[in-house]
């Protein structure tokens, strides 16, 4: 006979005896079944996770858990399993309490014999049945009748009827609503409703009530009417013959619903469309390019960090410096590119990590350094006095706001011109400081009637310019979309032919001076599991944190699903998990060791988007960077994340 065709039947009971005389009554019943045996509360968890069991047996004292927290804790956990309680006390108003608490009956160790035990299985899992369809139906109903108000109340419905006879007509609350009348304030025939008929759909309303009367077929109808002599509202009606026995008359009761909203939406929907699937488009593949650009970026990136601390001759420093500022060079730009989409899409994701000015300085001076000297422009950098050293925010959303207005400033500034990077104070607290960054140069400047639309950044995409400017439209776009999610201010002060001034204030946090809580390096043993398909990733990764310190030791998962089987066989102390890999991808690979394990997992992504952020949060990563990151930027968070 097939297991299936047997109740499957779990005895919870650390006391041998009890559970071997449980075995011989149901045999001596004849009940089909299979037994299954539990010493432990964790053992029957285990034992119901991975059989279909119909039905438990469970003692309430046990080893690993006692009274009726037992109860409750297996029915949280197995809530579709019925349950019966053995019990070595003889009392009912245990069994009571248990049949309260959720239990479909008990029974007394030492007062029960086969028989007996039989129909108390039989009754349980039938009373159970029996209970679990009345809560569906029950849940099923409540949701028709929530569903159904809920639509009554959103889709602008209501009812009538009228007597055939006199041709007075009774409104809902509704319906006096949608013809603009308080409810009940008017006492209304069929003539009184005709007159607000829309004058062209006159004929097909009273042929409509005129074929449901002769015929008493249901009919539907769209039309319009019109109020006040000039608002129109599209109305759709169902309309069919009633007989009431109480009154002994015959009515026509009609559903009449407001579709006008719903009219204009469509046509308006139509229009937007073809201009909504297009940008759809674009922004798809931006994110495509994002993801196969940042990808190898960051491997170039690790690889060039490698290879800047092998021992280099002085002409190979020098490739190396050139190659890093191109790559910073190249790093902007993607961000660049990715924001095109967030200028509309709001996917602004803010990181905020402490960082210092004069790195920020430094790292733009050198992407700009040489368009600066090809056109033979001076770029000049001051930061002046009162400004802290370290603050806490985006560094590199205010890396790319500084970028953008100094490239602006470059591009359109003339030959042997100079340009002044200049970051003050403008106020500080104890927890804040508004920082100016302003950017002046002395180039062809801005019509005065041009500067408000480019402080507008939903206008900077999509308006005519003359030549020249459309230069200048994304990268400020990108300024003035970035600066609004920083809660900053973006100024514009310029003048034709004399040059231009762009200032951005922004609020920062200012870094308490307080003793460090964690270590620049591990200092004891750190074993990291980095889950990545890319082969260059898993090199470079790999080698810029064996190189951090000789307590580190990585190994590599090439994609999710073996990551959860490496992780399950080994006890690693932090996984870095890249998200988008074949098979298994990072965030499926997170929920599974989640299941068993709290070990910090760090997000590595190449797609760098607010939602993407929030989605490794909810299957619960513990933090996230976006590709390329810089070694030491990946150091400083794993010590977060474990120490912070």
């Amino acid at each position: 006979m097939s297991s299936k065709d047997k109740t499957q039947i779990l005895i919870i009971e650390d006391t041998p005896g009890d559970a071997h005389l449980v075995r011989i009554y149901l045999k001596e019943a004849g009940l089909k079944h299979d037994l299954h045996h539990a010493e432990s509360f964790f053992e029957g968890q285990t034992i119901a996770d991975e059989k279909h069991i119909d039905l438990v047996l469970l003692d309430l004292s046990l080893p690993d858990s006692h009274g009726f927290k037992t109860l409750s804790n297996f029915i949280k956990r197995f809530a579709h399993i019925p349950i019966i309680i053995l019990t070595g006390l003889n009392d009912e108003v245990v069994g009571n309490q248990a049949i309260k608490a959720g239990a479909q009956d008990y029974l007394v160790k030492g007062q029960f014999e086969s028989n007996l035990l039989a129909r108390v299985i039989r009754y349980s899992l039938q009373r159970f049945k029996t209970q679990q369809s009345l809560e569906q139906s029950t849940k099923k109903l409540a949701q028709s009748e929530k569903r159904f108000m809920e639509a009554q109340e959103m889709a602008h419905f209501g009812n009538w009827e009228m007597d055939i006879v006199t041709n007075e007509m009774k409104w809902s609350e509704e319906v006096f609503r949608i013809f603009g009348f308080n409810p009940n304030s008017l006492q209304l025939t069929l003539s009184d409703y005709m007159g607000y008929v829309h004058s062209e759909d006159k004929t097909l309303v009273e042929d409509t009530f005129s074929a449901v009367t002769k015929n008493g077929q249901l009919q539907k109808i769209e039309y319009r009417i019109v109020l006040g002599g000039t608002k129109v509202k599209y109305l759709v009606n169902q309309i069919k013959i009633q007989y009431d026995e109480d009154a002994e008359r015959i009515l026509l009761v009609g559903a009449l619903q407001d579709i006008t909203e719903h009219i204009i939406s469509r046509k308006l929907t139509e229009e937007k469309n073809i201009s909504d699937k297009a940008f759809q488009i674009k922004e798809q593949i931006l994110e495509d390019m994002s993801f196969h650009i940042r990808t190898p970026l960051s491997s170039v990136l690790n690889l060039s960090f490698l290879i800047e601390n092998t021992s280099l001759s002085r002409q190979q420093t020098e490739y190396v410096d050139n190659l890093k500022d191109a790559i910073n060079d190249l790093s902007i730009s993607v961000n660049n590119l990715m924001n095109f989409s967030v200028l509309v899409s709001n996917k602004v994701n803010l990181e905020a990590s402490q960082f210092k000015v004069k790195d920020i300085i430094e790292s733009v001076k050198q992407v700009v350094q040489i368009k600066a000297d090809n056109k033979n422009i001076k770029v000049k950098f001051v930061i002046e006095e009162g400004v802290a050293d370290r603050f806490i925010g985006d560094e590199n959303k205010i890396n790319q706001v500084i970028y953008n207005l100094l490239d602006n400033g470059i591009k359109f500034s003339e030959k042997n011109d100079e340009v002044i990077v200049k970051i003050s104070l403008l106020e500080e607290n104890k927890e804040t400081a508004n920082i100016r960054i302003a950017v002046k140069d002395n180039g062809i400047g801005i019509p005065k009637n041009k500067i408000n639309d480019l402080l507008e950044s939903e206008n900077l995409l999509f308006q005519d310019y003359e030549e020249g400017e459309s230069q200048r439209k994304l990268g400020l776009a990108i300024v003035t979309k970035l600066v609004k999610n920083m809660e900053g201010e973006f100024h514009i002060v310029s003048k034709e032919g004399k040059g231009s001034t762009f200032s951005v204030d922004l609020p920062l946090k200012v870094v308490k001076i307080v003793k460090r809580a964690t270590a620049s390096k591990p200092t004891n043993p750190l074993r990291i599991l980095l889950v990545e398909d890319h082969f260059l990733n898993q090199l470079a990764t790999k080698r810029v944190l064996t190189t951090w310190s000789d307590f580190v030791s990585v190994d590599i998962a090439e994609n999710g699903l073996i990551g959860v089987e490496k992780m399950r066989a080994h006890n690693y102390d932090l996984i870095l998990m890249d998200l988008q890999m074949p098979v298994m991808n990072g965030f499926d690979a997170t929920t599974k060791i989640r299941e068993t394990s709290e070990v910090p997992i760090i997000a590595l992504s190449a797609n760098s988007s607010h939602q993407e952020a929030e989605k490794t949060k909810a299957v619960g990563m513990n933090d996230y960077m976006a590709k390329p990151f810089k070694p030491q930027g990946l150091y400083e968070k794993i010590m977060m994340v474990l120490h912070g």
